[in-house]
């Protein structure tokens, strides 16, 4: 059977139209060009499925095997053919590896030669120095092999210029210094400038690294040191006494003013003394007599009571008839804790006087300290906790609480003597 060509673009193989019809045949005649199979890419025949595969298949390894953008260096320069699609493309850079400057010069193209060209310049011509050494001069980069240690320094040395400072010894700095190449130079600490005296100020070691200075003592005055001062003039706060201390040393008469250390009798004073809160009085005190406060207020008891005894003190009074039975609550303050107020081994006593009127008689069911029941550790006057006031009267309830352990359990923590006594 014979082959023909189908289509006018990219031709291929199919069976001659006269023959009979034969599928594989058609298929290998449309993939291979023939009838008979291939076994390597040399056997394909050209206008084939399979020649224009291997055609793109090729195009695609030299495009992925030729140069990028960003230039070869080679002797020759590139030829449009090496491309493909043919032609070089935009923004590819050739090194001329052994050219020559020249007058005539193509765009886009780096000259690798030993001087900077002067002539036939164009826009995009890149050259690139071919015998450059350690030297920065004329060269637009610093390579690293300028730096020779640890700690070198690149100083400029003329405008456009870069010079090497080598680094200095251990602990010295670095300062200015126009007689050098660098402008720079290292110094040692102890070349500072000296410090000079001053009024009042003793320079015994004006040089470094810790110039040494003391106040002088002979003219100026300071805080640690016994001195004379003569017709000076003193300024003390807002009371301002201006004399000579010759005025000053004149003795105060006793007879007119009060001394720390004089015994003087004191006629028709009023001696006010600072507020105390919560003194500790230790060992034995003997005082004549002590005014107590007291709390007292319209406060009809019912519900839970609080008292704050750091507050109210230890005698707190409601003067309004109880309407009906109540809790205490006895705290140090709304923000301090009885518990926190007192430590092991001290106790507290407050009386707490409730009015009762001539209705039902009302009467303290439960003590809590700190809003926990101290039931289990109260111990009643007489051996049992009241069941009832008095009425037309006033019962004062005597609350003794000791701390008795160093406990957050408030129960446990302390032991409380309570009583009921009537006041009609």
């Amino acid at each position: 059977m014979a082959v023909e060509n189908i289509g006018g673009v990219y031709n291929v193989k199919i069976p001659g139209l006269t023959d009979a019809a034969d599928i594989q045949a058609a298929f290998k005649a449309y993939h291979y060009g023939a009838y008979n199979s291939t076994a390597t890419t040399a056997g394909i025949a050209a206008d084939s499925m399979a020649y224009w595969l291997k055609t793109i298949e090729d195009d695609i390894a030299l495009l992925e095997a030729r140069p990028s953008s960003g230039g070869d260096a080679t002797s020759s320069a590139p030829s449009a053919g090496d491309f493909t699609p043919s032609g070089i493309p935009d923004g590819y850079i050739w090194v001329d590896l052994d050219g020559a400057m020249t007058s005539s010069v193509i765009g886009a193209t780096a000259i690798y030669n030993n001087n900077a060209p002067t002539s036939g310049l164009t826009s995009g011509v890149i050259w690139v120095d071919k015998d450059a050494t350690t030297s920065t001069t004329g060269n637009p980069f610093i390579p690293q092999a300028i730096i020779a240690a640890k700690g070198d320094l690149l100083a400029g040395s003329a405008n456009d210029t870069v010079t090497v400072l080598t680094v200095g010894s251990n602990g010295q700095y670095l300062k200015a210094d126009s007689s050098t190449t660098s402008g720079l130079t290292w110094g040692d600490p102890g070349d500072l400038t000296a410090v000079s005296a001053g009024t009042g100020i003793t320079v015994t070691s004006g040089t470094g690294p810790i110039p040494s200075i003391a106040i002088d003592t002979a003219t100026v005055v300071d805080l640690n040191t016994a001195q004379t001062l003569t017709n000076k003039t003193f300024s003390f706060s807002s009371n301002t006494v201006t004399t000579t201390l010759a005025q000053l040393n004149t003795a105060v008469s006793d007879a007119d003013v009060a001394s720390l250390s004089g015994s003087e009798t004191l006629t028709n004073k009023t001696l006010t003394a600072p507020a105390i809160s919560r003194p500790t009085i230790t060992g034995t005190t003997q005082i004549a007599q002590i005014i107590e406060s007291a709390a007292v207020t319209s406060y009809s008891a019912t519900g839970t009571a609080i008292i704050n005894v750091l507050d109210q003190g230890a005698v707190v009074y409601w003067t309004g008839s109880a309407s009906s039975n109540w809790i205490v609550n006895v705290r140090g303050s709304s923000t301090t804790s009885l518990l926190n107020t007192l430590t092991t081994g001290q106790s507290i006593t407050i009386a707490n006087l409730v009015t009762n009127g001539a209705g039902a008689a009302r009467y303290l069911t439960s003590i809590e300290i700190d809003g926990s029941s101290v039931t289990s550790s109260t111990k009643w006057q007489g051996g049992s906790a009241p069941t009832s006031g008095n009425t037309s009267s006033i019962d004062i309830y005597s609350i003794t609480a000791i701390k008795v352990a160093n406990t957050s359990t408030i129960s446990s923590a302390f032991t409380v003597l309570a009583g009921q006594t009537q006041f009609a």
